[in-house]
């Protein structure tokens, strides 16, 4: 168990999921939590119950594609918690869709809140970790879309993809403020994002099938691990992208979606699954 007792970790998208699972799990070893998201009920929720394992957590509202509000957002959990130790920049979206039909504001949205989001929030918090001068830790959600492609999440691989190469370069330039930066690239977890896809039999047996543990992954599953890179006990980890996804993506990625490449000038999403042997 990693003593987090004395410090303030911020939890970005701590709402629900992920980010839930990881502030409880950073409270259940003495962190005072901050939890950062857009929905006021659900992150005072959080707060509660983080507060059942260490008092003091607070939830705080912003907007991650809002530059300023992130800055302000920040800026209160400094003036309310009295500083930054460790940030866990998880906050993100996503969404289905081929490339050829995606509206160019769809793509907007999800690169501007999960890549420029990301920069927005790591940037803010590294200033207040330097300022502070006893170093820190930092961790972003990539994925395991970061590094494997999967069809129709085109706009949510490529912004994952950028938070890696920033999470890259923010490892090497912080290095001599001993702020180690690392990221996760989960792969499927039962959380709300998800839900379209685990409500689905067929979906759901071909992932469990492909997936060698068995299983899709759960929230307490990442949180394990946030806490460990965000503790003293990942001290010499430094610019990894750590993928946590079961060993999904060793034969490529589960295929939601897949086309019958013989097919000459058509794009049959539905045919090619069809011919799946994951038969409820």
């Amino acid at each position: 168990m990693a003593d987090f007792k004395g410090k303030v970790a911020l939890v970005t998208g701590g709402a629900r999921g992920l980010g839930q699972a990881s502030a409880v799990e950073l409270a259940r070893r003495g962190a005072v939590v901050a939890i950062a998201d857009r929905k006021a009920e659900a992150a005072e929720e959080t707060a509660r119950l983080c507060s059942e394992h260490t008092p003091g957590a607070q939830a705080f509202v912003y907007d991650q594609a809002d530059a300023a509000s992130v800055e302000r957002c920040v800026n209160e959990v400094v003036e309310a918690c009295g500083g930054i130790d460790a940030l866990f920049a998880n906050a993100g979206t996503g969404k289905f869709a081929p490339i050829v039909d995606m509206k160019k504001s769809d793509w907007d949205f999800l690169m501007q809140v999960n890549l420029n989001g990301a920069f927005y929030v790591c940037q803010d918090v590294a200033r207040q970790m330097i300022k502070q001068g006893r170093g820190g830790k930092i961790v972003l959600t990539a994925s395991s879309g970061s590094t494997v492609m999967c069809d129709q999440l085109g706009a949510y691989c490529a912004s994952k993809a950028g938070v890696l190469m920033l999470m890259k370069h923010m490892a090497s330039e912080l290095g001599n403020y001993r702020i180690n930066v690392n990221a996760i690239q989960p792969g499927v977890i039962a959380t709300g994002m998800t839900g379209p896809m685990l409500s689905q039999e067929t979906w759901r047996r071909m992932l469990v099938r492909e997936t060698p543990v068995g299983r899709w992954g759960q929230p307490e599953d990442i949180a394990k691990l946030v806490a460990f890179l965000l503790s003293n006990d990942a001290s010499y980890i430094n610019g990894e992208g750590i993928m946590i996804d079961g060993g999904s993506t060793l034969h490529a990625f589960p295929r939601w979606y897949a086309l019958d490449y013989t097919q000459d000038q058509q794009c049959d999403w539905e045919q090619r699954f069809a011919d799946y042997p994951y038969k409820p």
